[in-house]
């Protein structure tokens, strides 16, 4: 993927970061901080790999340090510690050490309470003053063919000819993951974008849009998506890549009222009217789906290049994304 014209939101050290730290790895893989650094390991990250532990001086292999402060120049941090220190801790990083790029994988922001609603844009304020990239808060985070920066597993099999993936709920990503592995389906890239406070499904669309390069970049895109904050830059953005000669399918949570709520308790979304979605899929040619197995089905038919819309309609459920989609189906 080209990143000369990319979107300021979504720069080179989050694509491609050559120096990684994840604030709050342990030797612990069933934690989350644990099992992310496992995952960059077992993905054979080749870049620089450090660790911010105050209780270790070595986790699973790699250099930690007691504090932000004591780290080298680093290009992308994956933030995995209490909401509450999240926004000074980022703030060192931008200030001091150079990050451009963070992926903040902790939960406890503004889906839960007002006051993790102002600490989330507390950390905004500090990437957007800093020039930088944000995914989350409250995901898994994000992995491609450079690096895997999330905390959960499977990992998928990654190549360029696969699907990117885009997830409002990370639960509902691995859910997706889970079932395209027993069918030997790939990924280019998966991202689960959290609460979205700075990029959301429609930004990283448009990223893809405006540096897509149509001999090394997939042709296939799949969204799920719980809230659409910017109607006309999703219906821009995936018409454009469509009449690039990609295909795009996505799954719409909190369709009816029930849903709605899930959603909003999930990842604070807001979630549109059914009929408006569906209007705005159609104008913009995304295939609406309303299951895992219709998801996969149509990925399947899409690398033979047919894509029906007519095709099973059945929803199903799993963490918080999964229930959501199980809440549209109630009245």
């Amino acid at each position: 993927m080209n990143l000369t014209n990319q979107n300021v939101m979504i720069n080179r050290e989050l694509i491609n970061p050559q120096s990684i730290v994840v604030v709050g790895g342990s030797n612990n893989v069933h934690k989350p901080g644990g099992r992310i650094v496992r995952n960059l390991l077992d993905g054979k990250y080749k870049g620089e790999l450090c660790v911010v532990n105050a209780k270790e001086t070595d986790v699973q292999g790699v250099k930690s340090y007691p504090s932000v402060h004591d780290i080298p120049e680093t290009e992308l941090a994956i933030i995995s510690i209490p909401s509450k220190s999240c926004p000074e801790v980022m703030e060192v990083l931008a200030r001091q050490k150079g990050v451009k790029a963070f992926i903040v994988i902790s939960a406890g922001f503004g889906e839960e309470t007002h006051e993790g609603g102002i600490l989330e844009q507390q950390m905004l304020d500090v990437v957007n003053e800093a020039g930088a990239s944000l995914i989350g808060p409250n995901c898994i985070g994000l992995m491609n063919m450079n690096y895997h920066g999330v905390f959960t597993q499977p990992i998928p099999e990654f190549h360029p000819d696969g699907v990117d993936f885009i997830s409002s709920s990370g639960g509902t990503a691995l859910f997706i993951i889970e079932s395209a592995l027993t069918k030997g389906l790939r990924f280019s890239s998966v991202w689960s974008v959290g609460n979205s406070k700075q990029n959301g499904v429609e930004d990283i669309l448009e990223y893809m849009d405006r540096n897509f390069d149509p001999v090394l970049d997939s042709k296939i895109k799949m969204l799920y998506i719980e809230q659409i904050k910017q109607p006309d830059k999703l219906l821009y953005h995936a018409s454009s890549l469509i009449r690039k000669g990609c295909k795009i399918a996505a799954i719409k949570a909190g369709s009816t009222e029930s849903g709605k709520r899930a959603a909003s308790s999930h990842t604070g979304a807001i979630a549109s009217s059914d009929s408006a979605v569906e209007a705005l899929f159609r104008k913009a040619g995304i295939v609406r789906c309303f299951s895992r197995e219709e998801y996969l089905y149509l990925e399947r038919r899409e690398r033979e290049e047919l894509c029906d819309r007519d095709t099973c309609r059945r929803a199903c459920g799993n963490a918080g994304g999964r229930l959501i989609q199980g809440a549209f189906e109630c009245p």
